[in-house]
């Protein structure tokens, strides 16, 4: 009788374990008629019918091979939310992973090809990381937060978003294909620049930057000066995306509009662009939302650089309404260490899906575009640049150009994902 009720209890609790994997057949296509190298696939967890356990782990195998995935918490609650992982597809291809999800167990180390970092400044100078800072608006800690503001980088690039009314995105351009941060942090010594480190590539100044995302008042970008609360929160931190949020609660607008707006930025490994989207919530005021005006682009490099500063590098660039907006250019990256970083030359690109642009700009600065949100009271747009100093790169304003139509038709084709 006892070996009975003990087996009995074996099967229960064998059966119970059962309970808690679920395998998935998930199908991605790439419809696109080139190929893809490190093309992000994401599997939803909340739209997983029946799936009655918290996930713990998940593993990804295609073709007899298993391909390093991450677990990410989107909304911070602790929990998984998404299963992520990279994979190269050749053109109209279509592949079928086995996505094992477990309430069990724990992550694979994965080696990461991604770098986020928020730090404080502090008096030991250790830089403590931390998962989110928000202030008041009327604060100022851009001094206090290292590196001045949310930090990531993969092999390719590297940007930080300034935690500030100008929310100016800064860019890192290297020579090799690695990652520099955690030694340079934007912040390159002169020993490390003989030693062929990268360095902050770009001032912004007044311009736009490269893709920085501007209120639209009175016919021209405006810093995001009125508002309650502003803060930085990391997402996700890798080993192969990192996502990380900007947002500004209670943004005063013109008349007695007032919103909300969270603004994330997504870059993977391989990669160097950066999707970014940003979400408003109305909470009083005009309505519909959609009619409000924003702005973003590229700033002209160089375009107030004398000859010498130049370097042969001819400032130039373009907006077309077809949704792509670009410049290159050379100047000083820091006026203010001209001795110290010599001037570098960069391309920069904005990719804008029609369905949001109401106009295109030109100024002395800048290349822009002028937006207004979707019927979900949102914005989806993609920014990408180059460094003239990366080895395998692109070297003149020619190259950089010619390669922007391929990279905005790629980011027109996201792969189809269906989970069975």
């Amino acid at each position: 009788m006892k070996k009975t009720v003990f087996f009995l209890f074996l099967q229960l609790w064998g059966i119970a374990l059962m309970a808690q994997v679920r395998t998935l057949q998930v199908t991605v296509t790439n419809d696109w008629a080139k190929d893809k190298v490190d093309e992000p696939v994401v599997v939803k967890l909340k739209e997983i019918k029946k799936l009655a356990f918290e996930v713990k782990t998940a593993s990804v195998h295609v073709d007899g091979q298993e391909v390093p995935c991450q677990l990410d918490d989107m909304d911070g609650d602790l929990r998984a939310d998404e299963v992520f992982f990279l994979y190269s597809f050749k053109a109209l291809e279509t592949k079928v992973f086995e996505v094992k999800l477990s309430a069990q167990g724990s992550e694979k180390e994965v080696k990461p090809r991604i770098y986020c970092a928020l730090q404080l400044r502090d008096k030991q100078d250790k830089h403590p990381d931390v998962l989110k800072v928000e202030a008041p608006g009327k604060s100022f800690i851009f001094n206090d937060i290292y590196m001045h503001g949310i930090t990531i980088e993969s092999e390719l690039t590297g940007y930080r978003i300034y935690f500030d009314h100008r929310q100016n995105i800064d860019l890192y351009g290297k020579k090799f294909r690695r990652i520099e941060l955690p030694e340079t942090q934007f912040y390159t010594s002169e020993e490390q620049l003989a030693q062929g480190y990268g360095v902050d590539v770009l001032w912004a100044g007044n311009a736009i930057g490269c893709g920085s995302f501007k209120d639209w008042k009175k016919g021209q970008p405006e810093n995001w000066t009125d508002v309650g609360v502003r803060g930085q929160r990391v997402v996700t931190t890798g080993p192969l995306r990192t996502v990380v949020e900007v947002y500004d609660l209670g943004v005063k607008g013109e008349d007695d509009l007032m919103y909300d707006m969270h603004q994330y930025y997504s870059l993977y490994a391989g990669h160097r662009d950066l999707q970014v989207d940003v979400m408003f919530r109305p909470l009083q005021g005009k309505k519909p939302f959609e009619k409000k005006l924003f702005c973003t682009g590229v700033q002209k490099v160089g375009a107030t650089a004398d000859e010498a500063t130049r370097r042969g590098h001819k400032s130039q660039g373009y907006v077309k309404k077809d949704g792509l907006a670009a410049s290159w250019g050379c100047d000083y990256p820091d006026m203010g260490k001209k001795q110290l970083w010599a001037p570098e030359a960069i391309g920069m690109a904005v990719y804008m899906p029609k369905e949001y642009i109401t106009d295109t700009k030109e100024d002395n600065l800048n290349y822009l575009y002028v937006v207004k949100p979707d019927k979900d009271d949102s914005i989806h747009y993609y920014v990408t640049f180059c460094a003239d100093k990366e080895e395998r790169g692109y070297h003149t304003e020619k190259e950089w150009f010619a390669s922007l139509d391929d990279w905005k038709d790629g980011v027109s084709h996201p792969v189809s994902v269906k989970v069975k």
